[in-house]
């Protein structure tokens, strides 16, 4: 692979996807092997990658992988969480909103037939250069049947 300036590049891996089990209150879950899509949101911020179950492998749980991600000044990868549909069911389809203003809406079509919309709040490392300088930002939602409460995330 050649670069702009004609220099060598060499591609890098960058994560491992393979199979890992992970124990929870209930039971382990292997998660891992066949990515059946990936999506990155459109402040490259988060990445959700659709892992399905091994033809070959019973024991692997289909999940969504989400990953926060940066791509200045150096190219980061952090795992940031799971999305497990209903019971029997995986991603059929996922997407990101092209414009959530409090961070990254994930879209996901289950092959159960139901849609899922996740948000996924934080404040945008392209918005927090403008206002740097400033602590995390809080989010108040409150309605009559729920008392109010703050939620924020990391910068």
């Amino acid at each position: 692979m050649l670069g702009a300036g004609g220099s060598s590049k060499t591609a890098s891996i960058c994560a491992d996807l393979s199979k890992t089990t992970f124990e929870t209150a209930e039971d382990d879950i292997s998660v891992g092997g066949v990515i059946q899509s990936m999506v990155w949101d459109p402040t490259a911020e988060r990445l959700a990658v659709a892992l399905g179950a091994d033809p070959g492998d019973q024991s692997i749980t289909p999940i969504i992988a989400v990953f926060r991600t940066r791509i200045r000044p150096v190219f980061e990868l952090l795992p940031c969480g799971f999305l497990q549909g209903e019971m029997d069911s995986s991603a059929q389809f996922i997407s990101f909103h092209p414009t959530f203003a409090k961070g990254a809406l994930l879209t996901v079509g289950w092959s159960t037939g139901s849609i899922s919309h996740v948000p996924f709040y934080f404040v945008s490392d392209q918005t927090s250069r403008l206002g740097a300088g400033h602590g995390p930002t809080f989010l108040t939602t409150a309605s009559n049947n729920y008392p109010s409460r703050d939620l924020f995330t990391e910068l």
